[in-house]
């Protein structure tokens, strides 16, 4: 399940992410509002072009001629949870009443998200990513920055205020995103730090924690931003699957605006962390 950081439970994650318990609450006060409409909804909508045109407009965003068939997609279920979607091990569960609100264009953007994360999956390596917690972290920030490029293009505050519907998450991601580049360089920092053996794994963890929230979205938005701004949009595209990539992408995408956010070392680090899995 994609809404983790690997296997961790930590209390400590962040003081200010906004509760799943009030999301809940607020989403089935909506749905208590607008039942009927929703049922009606339920009939008489056309779930399987859905489906269709949001794999259409995944195809359309890696610019491919067409999608891999020996992907294998997972089903979609929809169901009334917060107004989110979730990519689990065997199928990918959507809000309900999230879809019954949007556009046809904002859920067909919102499910080819998620099933980028399915396509991806095929392709990427597992064993690096699920290695340790640290893997995790590096690649999942790749996977979310390059997703959100198809359903929150527009930026965090006008998705999460006019799509999703929530000041308090749009505040609390365009927070997260007005730090990212600060924060970035603190991954740096850290993951230097445990290659140098001055911290071991779990206090490299700890340290992350403190700048990994929401599965790194912001961090990775904020990183495929910078790179398609560099022009390096198709170059990102075509090495999809791979973090390194990404990575690398960013450090050329920051020196061609003048910045030297990341340094040589830390993307030699990465490369011998990722050579063996990516070839």
């Amino acid at each position: 399940m994609q809404s983790v950081f690997g296997d961790l439970n930590r209390d400590k994650e962040s003081e200010n992410i906004i509760s799943l318990e009030s999301l809940v609450r607020a989403n089935y006060e909506e749905i208590n509002e607008n039942y009927l409409k929703i049922k009606e909804f339920r009939h008489s909508y056309d779930f399987g072009s859905l489906i269709s045109n949001a794999k259409s407009r995944l195809q359309s965003f890696l610019g491919c001629d067409s999608l891999d068939t020996s992907v294998k997609w997972k089903p979609v279920y929809f169901l009334f949870l917060s107004a989110d979607g979730k990519d689990m091990d065997d199928a990918l569960v959507i809000d309900f009443n999230l879809i019954y609100k949007m556009t046809e264009e904002q859920r067909i953007n919102f499910l080819a998200h998620e099933f980028f994360h399915v396509y991806r999956g095929h392709f990427e390596n597992h064993e690096f990513n699920y290695a340790n917690d640290i893997n995790f972290a590096i690649d999942m920030i790749a996977n979310e920055g390059i997703a959100d490029q198809i359903d929150k293009y527009m930026g965090y505050r006008e998705y999460y205020s006019s799509i999703i519907g929530s000041k308090e998450l749009a505040e609390e991601f365009v927070s997260l995103y007005s730090k990212a580049e600060q924060d970035i360089t603190t991954l740096q920092t850290i993951l230097l730090q445990y290659a140098d053996k001055q911290i071991d794994k779990n206090t490299c963890i700890d340290k992350l924690l403190e700048i990994y929230k929401y599965n790194g979205h912001a961090l990775g938005f904020y990183m495929s931003n910078q790179i398609i701004l560099a022009g390096l949009k198709q170059e990102m595209l075509k090495s999809f699957h791979n973090p390194y990539e990404f990575y690398r992408l960013y450090l050329l995408a920051t020196n061609k605006n003048n910045d030297k956010l990341l340094s040589r070392k830390f993307l030699n680090y990465l490369k011998k962390t990722t050579e063996q899995y990516y070839q």
